[in-house]
């Protein structure tokens, strides 16, 4: 019995990092069959959770978002009261915690918080693209390839999270996103629905979504249409679930 070749190494971090942006068809061609690669998606993880501690950290040290961070969790705190969660006693002593020194203890738990968030969501995506590619689109690339498609198509999504930090920086406002938010970053309401889906759209989210549609279809020989269908199917499902469930807002 003749022993099976070995697999062809994958593309180097640098080269998908250039092509992604470029030419992502080609890329992901290139990634499918190859031999296993972790830096493919455990250095653009590493870069999404010092961003995600980035962001915290730029919320609570800037008046401008300080001051609306804290006026969104005040009306969290009005809506609990009116609901019965919580007493007005209750939200009072939440609202000194957070004006006073429990600031740097609350940053450091919303630090944590975004880190775990960001990974968590990060392989739960893979898992869903792998599930997806094996029941509809009949791939047979294993989970550790999808997650690294995803990590090659998080490049997008990171600078669309720099570009954002900066817009919030420099505009003085957390809505302040390259999206939707930007019609109504002067009224919005987290408790709208509309403005949350609005803000859900962001330019660089629908990029990426593509990124992972191109990669998908790449990794399964379908079409691309049928790989941009899939992916922005799960998009859609993502966007429903963060803006009726409240998560990673």
């Amino acid at each position: 019995m003749e022993d099976q070749l070995p697999l062809k190494p994958a593309p180097s971090l640098g080269t998908v990092l250039s092509d992604v942006f470029t030419s992502p068809g080609d890329s992901f061609g290139a990634l499918k069959g190859t031999a296993s690669a972790p830096s493919l998606w455990a250095v653009p993880l590493i870069v999404s959770v010092i961003l995600a501690a980035l962001f915290t950290y730029a919320i609570f040290t800037n008046e401008a978002l300080r001051s609306q961070m804290m006026e969104t969790q005040r009306q969290a705190m009005e809506k609990a009261i009116n609901e019965g969660r919580m007493t007005r006693e209750q939200a009072d002593i939440a609202a000194d915690r957070m004006e006073s020194g429990g600031t740097g203890i609350v940053m450091a738990i919303g630090m944590v918080a975004a880190v775990i968030f960001v990974a968590l969501s990060y392989f739960v995506a893979a898992l869903f693209l792998w599930l997806a590619g094996k029941a509809i689109l009949k791939t047979t690339e294993g989970y550790p390839k999808y997650l690294e498609m995803y990590g090659s198509a998080s490049w997008v999504g990171i600078l669309g999270s720099i570009v954002t930090l900066l817009m919030m920086i420099g505009l003085g406002s957390m809505y302040a996103q390259p999206g939707g938010s930007l019609f109504v970053m002067s009224s919005f309401d987290p408790g709208n629905t509309l403005h949350k889906l609005l803000a859900a759209v962001n330019i660089f989210g629908l990029w990426q979504t593509a990124v992972v549609g191109i990669g998908l279809a790449k990794f399964s020989g379908k079409s691309n249409g049928m790989g941009l269908g899939v992916a922005y199917g799960l998009w859609i499902l993502w966007v429903l679930v963060e803006v009726f469930l409240g998560l990673g807002r």
